[in-house]
């Protein structure tokens, strides 16, 4: 009875750490080009100069050799500013490929993979389970270009189209979200020592800039669906407060007096 009170006083005192219910966004298995989730204008406006890109994935066993997962593209081929492979050394940002073994992520189990970039340090890194895999440089003055498209599921061979079974992705999907600026290596850190069922820390609420329930709502084709995850309410809320604010909580409720 205790954990329900304080779950509810938690839900309604900070309604917008909540990830609903923990939902997932699940990919079949058999590669198909039809199996994707279409957002055809995100507003990258405030990315354009410094993002980071997070997300829990579980990708599965399927007969797709790169199995992507993330594709931002804006004109054509020569202008694929993200690409995102599960398993192989596809790992791209403006065309060039940070990718390596090392970023690769294991087959049906959850990792958190996050990517961060800034253009005036011209410096990108690929973290896999909060530690740093890869880093590399950026040309000079080169920005994150806006009005593309963004498609999970599959590789963009054309501006939202172009799709190869080849690349098709199969798998679970989990609080991708999109922040406006560079994560620190704590921040990151942070974010994976929560877990899976972590909300994102309430000191970056305003850094996000697309959020996982934008995802959730987009436009989803063929067979991807939404499943309900494992994540409790009360675990999604509580990984959200800080311990020492949840004990004043308890200790100043009228329940408890």
């Amino acid at each position: 009875m205790m954990i329900i009170i304080i779950s509810l006083l938690l839900l309604a005192t900070f309604p917008a750490l909540v990830t609903p219910l923990g939902e997932v966004l699940r990919f079949p298995t058999t590669p198909s080009i039809s199996n994707y989730v279409l957002l055809p204008n995100p507003d990258f406006e405030s990315l354009i100069s410094s993002f980071s890109l997070c997300a829990w994935v579980k990708p599965r066993h399927t007969g797709s050799g790169s199995s992507v997962w993330f594709s931002y593209q804006v004109a054509s081929s020569a202008d694929e500013e993200i690409m995102i492979s599960a398993f192989s050394a596809w790992d791209d940002l403006f065309n060039v490929n940070l990718g390596s073994s090392a970023s690769y992520l294991e087959k049906d189990v959850w990792s958190h993979y996050c990517t961060t970039w800034n253009l005036a340090v011209r410096v990108r890194t690929i973290y896999v389970n909060g530690e740093a895999k890869k880093t590399g440089t950026t040309a000079s003055g080169r920005m994150l270009k806006d009005g593309g498209v963004l498609v999970l599921g599959q590789r963009q061979g054309s501006r939202g189209g172009g799709f190869n079974t080849g690349y098709s992705f199969g798998g679970d999907l989990y609080e991708l979200n999109m922040f406006d600026k560079m994560l620190s290596a704590e921040e990151v850190a942070g974010m994976y020592n929560k877990g899976r069922c972590g909300s994102v820390d309430p000191s970056l609420l305003q850094n996000v800039a697309l959020q996982w329930t934008e995802f959730l709502d987009a436009q989803r084709n063929g067979e991807v669906v939404v499943k309900r995850g494992t994540c409790s309410q009360w675990n999604l809320v509580r990984s959200a407060i800080d311990e020492d604010l949840l004990e004043h909580l308890i200790d100043h409720h009228p329940a408890y007096q």
